[in-house]
């Protein structure tokens, strides 16, 4: 998860013009802020005090970007006001249509198509917002207020209605807007879909097995036939088999990495394995048939003894992979069966954060342990996959940064690269670690950025407001003494 804070108190600035593009000035004037020509007409006195302050490139950058800020916050809460204003009008004709025993279906067409013509825009595209639109006003309105005060955005809200959709009640739909909305506020569309999957479990009535049973009789192979003469290949199959193939590619196309010759690319190695795999059984190269795939399960105790199938506990330790992605018990028992190598992780009891893990090499243990931490990228919003993220020091260790928990964490390679970029002006992206695998960032504008590592176990809460010692006064102890002073 992702935290914003309050960036330090610096002396206020004021708003500078932005040189970047003319056409800037021509927007609403509630947004444009100063013109260059503006600068001209203020008192002499302020032009004294103005001439002595030096106007840098990156007071210029940072009105900029404060600019760009604003504009996504007028176009959230614009955006918010558009979808109420299509709600109503789609309720206005479904309404008259009722009143007088019309099809509603094509009250709301005729609306879309009289829409679509003054926006010179696609009828069908119209009639669908117009229906999303509704079902946003109806079914998500405290998510639909947040997007209205900016503080959230459009994806932030396709999230929350797709991840939320199997949800019948108001009252479940309540309690999943309740529990994703302070996150949607924290972080990015990408890291919330992965906490919305999770909240689902926990409200959705019908348990896993019989969910994953007959979302399996869909499983599918399609193809899409795209332009100079190539096709888009699909397949609907159970979560585990997708990503054990996905891997096993991916392994047999780095491998590729060390023939000089081979010029393709990472994705066009995978393309080519996955036709040779599927046209003649096995990897054109031998040194590639003994590649075999790697998926992470984290499974509960209570998944691989069968306690409590189908009780609110165990729907809310379901086994997932490291992506967050449910997987059924009956499939996470059978590959425990089958393994041969076990990893024991221990998880903090109260946020759910791996502190530990088992193993027998003390370097493969630490990367274990880090790969189960940060599960991704740990810049703030980056949702690439630790296995294909660099491990950075965070002091580095040529300035004594030591190999050990508390300074590594993952970063893709993007950006590791900017963690140790110099910026123009000696300005360089800070980090540092707060203990608990917990990131805090500082921009080289002076913004502070806090990243926590997912959770992964179970989380335990305080049943009582009292601190730790008064309920061990009164539950274990006995009354707590009074004090003789």
């Amino acid at each position: 998860m992702s935290k914003k804070t309050a960036a330090p108190a610096q002396a206020a600035r004021p708003l500078l013009p932005v040189p970047l593009d003319p056409a800037a000035l021509e927007g609403p004037v509630w947004l444009r802020g100063p013109r260059p020509g503006d600068v001209a007409a203020v008192p002499s006195e302020v032009e004294e005090s103005a001439e002595a302050a030096v106007v840098t490139p990156a007071d210029v950058a940072e009105s900029a970007m404060q600019a760009v800020v604003g504009i996504d916050a007028a176009i959230a809460s614009l955006q918010a006001m558009r979808t109420h204003f299509l709600a109503g009008l789609g309720r206005l004709a479904i309404d008259q249509a009722l009143a007088e025993r019309l099809d509603t279906g094509v009250a709301v067409r005729d609306l879309a198509a009289e829409l679509a013509l003054r926006e010179r825009r696609s009828d069908r595209t119209v009639e669908a917002e117009v229906s999303q639109a509704i079902d946003t006003v109806e079914q998500w309105p405290a998510t639909l207020h947040a997007w209205g005060d900016a503080r959230i955005s459009r994806g932030h809200v396709s999230v929350i209605a797709e991840i939320g959709a199997p949800l019948k009640t108001p009252e479940a739909r309540a309690a999943f807007e309740a529990a994703l909305l302070p996150h949607a506020e924290a972080t990015t569309p990408g890291r919330l879909r992965a906490i919305a999957r999770r909240e689902l479990t926990k409200l959705l009535e019908q348990p896993l097995t019989e969910r994953h049973r007959a979302a399996t009789d869909r499983r599918a192979v399609s193809v899409t036939d795209l332009d100079d003469g190539m096709s888009m290949l699909r397949a609907i199959v159970p979560t585990v088999l997708a990503h054990g193939i996905l891997d096993r590619l991916s392994q047999m196309a780095r491998a590729g990495d060390a023939d000089p010759d081979d010029h393709r690319t990472y994705d066009q190695r995978r393309a080519d394995a996955l036709c040779d795999l599927s046209l003649t059984g096995e990897a054109t190269d031998r040194a590639l048939r003994g590649i075999r795939a790697q998926v992470s399960i984290v499974i509960p105790a209570t998944v691989l003894t069968g306690d409590g199938t189908g009780s609110d506990a165990a729907r809310r330790e379901d086994a997932r992979l490291r992506t967050g992605q449910l997987v059924d018990p009956e499939t996470a028992r059978m590959l425990a069966g089958m393994t041969k190598l076990w990893t024991r992780v221990f998880t903090d009891p109260v946020k759910g954060h791996v502190v530990a893990v088992d193993g027998y090499r003390p370097p493969r243990k630490l990367r274990q342990l880090l790969r189960e931490r940060d599960q991704r990228c740990r810049w703030p919003g980056c949702t690439a996959k630790a296995e294909h993220a660099d491990i950075d020091h965070t002091i580095p260790w040529a300035e004594g940064g030591l190999t050990e928990v508390g300074n590594l964490a993952h970063l893709c390679r993007r950006h590791h690269t900017l963690k140790g970029a110099t910026l123009a002006g000696g300005r360089r992206w800070q980090v540092r670690q707060l203990g608990h695998g917990v990131l805090e960032w500082t921009s080289p504008e002076g913004r502070i950025y806090v990243d926590e590592p997912e959770p992964v176990g179970p989380r335990f809460t305080e049943r009582y407001a009292d601190s730790y010692t008064d309920w061990l006064w009164k539950g274990v102890i006995g009354p707590e003494p009074e004090t003789p002073f």
